[in-house]
């Protein structure tokens, strides 16, 4: 199942006191009128209906049966009565009291000693216990099921769960004496044994004691997050799988390592469980001191892995007067972080459930005057969703969780400076230009192996070695605070306001040599955008061997790749892996020329990894006639080989026409435009009309006067010569064997992949 291009508005409708049809109808209808296409139905406080109850289905069936006559795309579940899920609304403890969530408790005596207690909290589902679970799951997505299966993953697209957590063993009490209190299933301490070597309790005992660092916690956090997994959201995944339906929602308390980890264990892992993952955002911050970056960071890592899009839960906690442009700028950020549904808490049917709920509101509802405006907020919202689905390619990749202390500040910090970043586990081998470590002695990097004792050395070193290539400045040229940048590898920029000042700014836009003048409101977002950059064959890799062996690293997979293998001047043979190549096809890969003087592979699939390519005989490789190339759609980055994103960049070999193509406003008084073109002949184009060649400099262009003031279609095609093809490390004199290769060498590819347009 997949989920088309809808509105990604998704009001979270809490179903209050017994709405009959006509109440219902008049909701979605509304709400259709404002172009809304999704509804979730949500139990909650104030609802008079039974919940699960015969008439509580029955009033679905009419939210199902309106919302598809009103043409509604999708309808979702809420899979619990309020929250946290897991309980079916009480019923779950009701029937087994086992099924409470257990703790382990410590309590001091009065000698000093500690006492180890287990307890349940009557009032919280137990996650950890199988049992439970599947009780949960009969009562609830079972029943729901009997009712609706026919709807699954066509009108019914997912389930929504909700904060499920082992951290709810707090009960309201007070034990003056009590120093800790952990979730517990039967065997955890007999798994922590075997995974330490140690007892539990005497860890616990010995921590409390010497007031060390409780280093037994990371472990029984791993345990309690594979117990979560295994009992809760694996099951449950399985089971909307199974139904053609999307497991979404979102955890507890993502915002810190500490909280993080305490109520989910291990929160990349169990977020990886989700296949809409999700993440709620409802304190609505506005302020890089405050924001939830962590949470952003899990929620994106989940959609990075699930490749479904995400959703966020947004809003809840009000005000009720909070302005339209925080609720889009809101969706901006989360739309930044790969989110694409976005679901408004709370959408009441009435406000009954104020009774309960008496601290906070934010209705999205006709209760407010602003509510027709609900359609200029989802045509935004369309905007933040396509922003998810780009490609991102972070600079500065860290492993979670490492050293809790340091990751907020990190993340709060590399914001600040305008640095790209995405959290990676353990075990994933990362591909951005830094992979981070947090550690007890500071922050090390692994390829490198540096360490730095803080963030502000880290920081300040980075700038040193990495200089920024797109950023914004004040109008006074200083690097500008309060802002959330991203580049995205199509070259678009998506840039959003977390300055308190009340103030419009007036700021610059630094890249590709430029500077573009932009205002930014309070609240306000600017997106600036990409260019696409088409190439007209397939891109070059010269292999270059050293001993009869070159390496070639591959970040992600790579499909119909090819080998061009010479047959002049020495026959070329090579293995791949291990495996002889079989090149028995006419080239076509390579210009005239070279292409008579070899022989090709058919197309092949290049998985990720690192590949060995061997010669199977010494032959010599000629500076301009190298012995093998690779060929495909394929950009070099350096640290290795990745799909080309139609950006420009990783083209250091590539030969032949770049065809840069976007929108430019071009200003009422220009007269001039001018582009960076890197001395390639070149041919520019307004609205496909060509306003000329240009082989030397200036690559300036007279505008016609019939295009200033007017948004255009800019298209710009570079020619390059045949040099990027031959790379530069055959001539580099350690390899070449003199400095002669040195001088003539090629420049090593396109130092601007995208040409700015500067007009005057």
């Amino acid at each position: 199942m997949s989920l088309k291009r809808e509105c990604p508005l998704i009001p979270m409708g809490a179903v209050t006191g017994k709405p009959d049809r006509n109440m219902i109808a008049e909701t979605l209808t509304a709400l259709r009128e404002v172009g809304v296409t999704q509804y979730l139905v949500y139990p909650r406080s104030g609802c008079e209906l039974e919940y699960l109850s015969p008439e509580w289905f029955d009033t679905c069936r009419i939210f199902f049966e309106e919302g598809e006559r009103l043409g509604f795309t999708s309808m979702w579940l809420y899979d619990e009565f309020n929250w946290p899920s897991g309980q079916c609304g009480g019923k779950i403890m009701r029937e087994n009291p086992d099924y409470a969530l257990h703790y382990l408790q410590v309590l001091e005596e009065s000698d000093g000693s500690f006492t180890f207690r287990k307890g349940c909290n009557p009032a919280r589902p137990d996650v950890l216990n199988v049992d439970a679970m599947r009780a949960f799951l009969r009562s609830t997505h079972e029943r729901y099921a009997e009712h609706f299966s026919p709807l699954f993953g066509r009108l019914i697209k997912g389930f929504f769960t909700d904060e499920p957590s082992f951290l709810y063993v707090w009960h309201w009490e007070s034990i003056p004496e009590e120093r800790l209190r952990i979730a517990c299933y039967p065997g955890l301490e007999e798994e922590y044994t075997a995974l330490t070597g140690n007892q539990l309790q005497n860890d616990i005992a010995c921590c409390l004691k010497t007031g060390c660092d409780p280093f037994w916690r990371p472990f029984v956090y791993q345990l309690l997050g594979n117990r979560f997994r295994d009992a809760f959201l694996r099951p449950v995944r399985d089971w909307c799988t199974a139904h053609n339906l999307f497991l979404t929602g979102h955890l507890m308390d993502e915002s810190s390592t500490g909280n993080s980890l305490a109520a989910s264990g291990r929160p990349l892992e169990i977020i990886d469980q989700f296949t809409l993952p999700g993440m709620d955002e409802i304190f609505t911050r506005q302020f890089n001191d405050n924001m939830e970056w962590l949470t952003f960071a899990t929620v994106e890592h989940g959609i990075r892995r699930t490749g479904n899009g995400g959703l966020a839960e947004l809003f809840a906690l009000g005000p009720c007067d909070m302005s339209l442009a925080r609720m889009k700028k809101t969706m901006r950020l989360a739309g930044m972080f790969g989110v694409d549904h976005y679901v408004l808490a709370v959408a009441q049917l009435d406000m009954r459930g104020n009774v309960e709920k008496c601290n906070y509101f934010n209705p999205y509802s006709r209760t407010q005057p602003w509510f027709r405006a609900l359609k200029l907020l989802g045509e935004d919202a369309a905007l933040s969703a396509d922003i998810a689905g780009k490609p991102f390619h972070p600079e500065i990749q860290i492993r979670y969780p490492g050293v809790p202390r340091l990751l907020n500040d990190l993340l709060m910090q590399l914001v600040e400076r305008q640095r790209s970043w995405s959290v990676i586990n353990a075990e994933e081998s990362g591909s951005a230009a830094f992979i981070l470590r947090l550690e007890q002695e500071g922050i090390t990097e692994e390829r490198s192996g540096r360490t730095w004792r803080s963030v502000e050395v880290f920081l300040n070193d980075l700038e040193k070695r990495s200089p920024l290539r797109v950023y914004v400045t004040e109008s006074d040229g200083s690097r500008a605070r309060d802002i959330f940048l991203r580049n995205y590898a199509d070259g678009s920029i998506e840039v959003v306001n977390l300055s308190r000042s009340p103030q419009e700014r007036a700021l610059l836009l630094h890249r590709n040599g430029q500077a573009i003048p932009f205002p930014l409101a309070f609240d306000g977002t600017a997106s600036f955008g990409g260019w696409k950059i088409e190439l007209d064959r397939p891109n070059l890799k010269r292999l270059d061997f050293e001993n009869g062996l070159c390496r070639v690293v591959v970040r992600e997979n790579l499909p119909a790749v090819t080998l061009a293998l010479r047959d002049y001047g020495g026959r070329v043979e090579l293995r791949l892996d291990g495996k002889p190549i079989e090149a028995k096809s006419v080239c076509t890969s390579l210009p005239q020329g070279f292409r008579e003087l070899y022989r090709e592979t058919l197309p092949f699939d290049l998985p990720a990894g690192e590949h060995r390519f061997e010669m199977a005989a010494t032959t010599r490789d000629y500076l301009y006639l190298p012995c093998a190339f690779l060929t495909g759609e394929f950009a070099d980055q350096g640290g290795g080989l990745a799909r080309y994103a139609g950006d420009g960049a990783g083209l250091g070999n590539y030969i032949g026409k770049l065809s840069q193509q976007g929108e430019v406003d071009i200003p009422a008084d220009a007269t001039l435009l001018r582009l960076e073109t890197d001395n390639l002949f070149s041919e520019l184009f307004l609205d496909d009309e060509s306003l000329g060649e240009r082989a030397w400099a200036p690559f300036a262009w007279r505008i016609p006067e019939r295009f200033a003031g007017r948004r255009v279609q800019l298209r710009l095609e570079r020619y390059t010569s045949c040099g990027p093809m031959f790379g530069t490390r055959a001539f580099e004199p350690e390899v070449a064997g003199s400095d002669w290769g040195q001088t003539y060498a090629p420049q090593g590819g396109i130092p601007h992949p995208v040409a700015e347009p500067v007009f005057e």
